[in-house]
């Protein structure tokens, strides 16, 4: 997995948030030792301690796994797996070249994502990818991603490596999606996929 931008969200100022809560967290727990100190006698609660920085760590993790999904953050949930029809269409009239199927494997945390797409003859991995909302309440949401595509063993023959682009827009309920590609440095190609969501992780 690797880094990903989201648009229109600041991960520091959710650090921040995080980092005010663990102090919060931290101090309440300190007191509620004390207290227990204090009522019991046992001096095993004045010694216990959970540090700041501990608590921050169990904070992050709840929410980079997990906590990110809930809807008042605004961030899609793209997870899952994504059937995918495409073309690829010429470059002389833009007609339909031929047509092939795929899927399409989202694994997305608060911080790191990738899609991986298989075919029959190849596979690809994202290396780089932005995330945003498009315009309007119904609008949806656009991924930008680049990809490393390597064509399986026995169709090495037939197929070169080679990188390529691919700009896809979600709709709003987050259950299809359409996209435009185009393939350079190895394969010169572009065309367009219709996704739709078989499975969500």
């Amino acid at each position: 997995m690797h880094d990903y931008a989201i648009f229109g969200h600041s991960r520091t100022t959710i650090g921040r948030w995080l980092g005010v809560l663990s102090v919060l967290i931290s101090g309440g727990i300190s007191n509620t030792f004390l207290w227990m100190q204090k009522e019991t006698g046992f001096e095993v609660f004045s010694k216990a301690v959970l540090s700041t920085a501990c608590i921050y760590f169990i904070l992050h993790f709840i929410f980079n796994k997990y906590a990110w999904k809930i809807p008042f953050f605004k961030i899609p949930d793209i997870n899952g797996i994504w059937e995918v029809q495409g073309e690829t269409l010429s470059e002389k009239n833009g007609e339909i070249k031929y047509t092939w199927n795929a899927t399409i494997d989202i694994e997305q945390t608060w911080e790191k994502i990738i899609i991986i797409l298989k075919t029959s003859k190849s596979s690809s991995e994202s290396y780089t990818a932005t995330l945003g909302k498009k315009s309007g309440t119904k609008g949806g949401w656009i991924l930008h991603y680049s990809y490393a595509n390597n064509p399986e063993t026995e169709q090495y023959h037939e197929l070169n490596s080679h990188k390529g682009y691919c700009e896809l827009i979600f709709d709003d309920e987050l259950k299809s999606g359409k996209a435009a590609y185009f393939n350079s440095n190895g394969r010169r190609t572009f065309g367009k996929m219709t996704l739709t969501r078989i499975h969500n992780d």
